[in-house]
């Protein structure tokens, strides 16, 4: 063999193997593209915040705590809207891009790498602002920041499944839904509520010792009014909340006279209340409700009206009471998605047999 030879086959084996690696990182082969697809995929349902997209591509079950999670932190109706305008804004400035030479494919199992980008919310922490409108104007102007995300696929039949939401990758390209903004105008009302329904069950369950299923709930609601001069009300009707435990109790009599009579029926409630001297059992529950009615007197649950100021910072609110004040108020609270959230004293309350709750004012459209 001359040497000429020996050249032409030293440069066809340099070409051959040039040409084998180009083939092996062609993620258009051996069903790369395929894998590609589905991290594209992936990266649209993400942008659009789809949870059920999300899963749909997922190895997760609809019901499973990942796409239950999913669910809670991407579902819309779950913010303020001045916080789903903030949301609105991140998602304008997101994008993604699947590094299709990163695509590993072993049989049944692949993977690839995303790079999101969005704006670095964080960053806004730096200033302060005065309303959600500045703030939606500052993040068109901020840096952006990348977010790496390895993506774990399985096969499934045709179907690349992720199989790696649980990932913390993942995971953090959802915190900006979590981000408290720096708010510092707050003026405006606020509503919280509590829900009263367990404790009333609870104390029918311990006036009767037998459990009953009972409809409907009972309310208690809070409000806040912050005004623009630094001043607030915090308020309670005591009036909303006679009313709202006595169309529950009203609501249900016919289960509580049968649960306490032993009668599987109002027709069995019929024939006791003939024992007991009442025409008939509309007579015996209209006597018994009145005199449930007079127990919980509308008198006994007094209303409060506490002014005071506060003051922002941050992410934290201070309320103080004016010392003429009928009442006590927290002295600090939290802001968390365009909501107040701040913690009630209720001690020596005969309703709630809790040291304190913690309430979520939401703005009032």
């Amino acid at each position: 063999m001359g040497i000429s030879d020996s050249v032409k086959k030293a440069g066809a084996v340099i070409i051959s193997a040039a040409m084998l690696t180009s083939l092996a990182s062609c993620a258009g082969l051996f069903g790369g593209q395929a894998v590609i697809d589905a991290a594209e995929s992936l990266g649209d349902a993400v942008i659009a915040g789809d949870p059920g997209k999300i899963i749909k591509l997922s190895t997760e079950k609809k019901d499973s705590e990942i796409a239950e999670a999913l669910d809670l932190i991407l579902d819309d109706g779950n913010y303020s809207d001045d916080y789903q305008d903030y949301i609105d804004a991140m998602k304008d400035t997101m994008s993604y891009e699947v590094d299709k030479s990163s695509v590993k494919v072993d049989g049944e199992k692949a993977s690839c790498d995303i790079t999101f980008t969005m704006a670095d919310y964080e960053a806004l922490d730096d200033d302060e602002y005065e309303d959600i409108d500045d703030i939606i104007d500052a993040i068109g102007d901020l840096d952006t920041k990348d977010y790496e995300y390895t993506v774990k696929f399985t096969k499934d039949g045709d179907d690349w499944l992720v199989s790696n939401l649980d990932s913390d990758d993942f995971g953090a390209l959802f915190d900006y839904r979590s981000y408290s903004l720096p708010v510092t105008n707050l003026a405006g009302d606020y509503v919280g509520s509590y829900d009263l329904t367990d404790i009333m069950n609870q104390s029918l369950v311990g006036s009767t010792g037998v459990d009953m299923d009972l409809q409907g709930s009972v309310e208690m609601e809070f409000y806040l009014s912050l005004a623009d001069d630094g001043t607030f009300v915090f308020s309670y009707d005591a009036a909303a909340l006679y009313d709202s435990l006595m169309d529950y109790l009203n609501s249900n009599l016919d289960t509580i006279f049968m649960t306490a009579f032993g009668a599987s029926s109002v027709d069995e409630l019929e024939t006791y209340s003939e024992l007991l001297g009442y025409d008939s059992y509309d007579d015996l529950k209209s006597d018994l409700g009145d005199q449930i009615a007079e127990s919980i007197s509308a008198e006994d649950l007094e209303s409060v009206d506490i002014t005071g100021t506060y003051t922002v910072e941050g992410n934290e609110i201070t309320l103080t009471a004016d010392d003429s004040a009928d009442g006590t108020i927290p002295t600090n609270g939290t802001i968390e998605d365009g909501n107040i959230v701040i913690n009630i004293e209720v001690d020596d309350n005969d309703i709630i047999d809790e040291d304190s709750i913690d309430l979520v004012f939401v703005p009032v459209a």
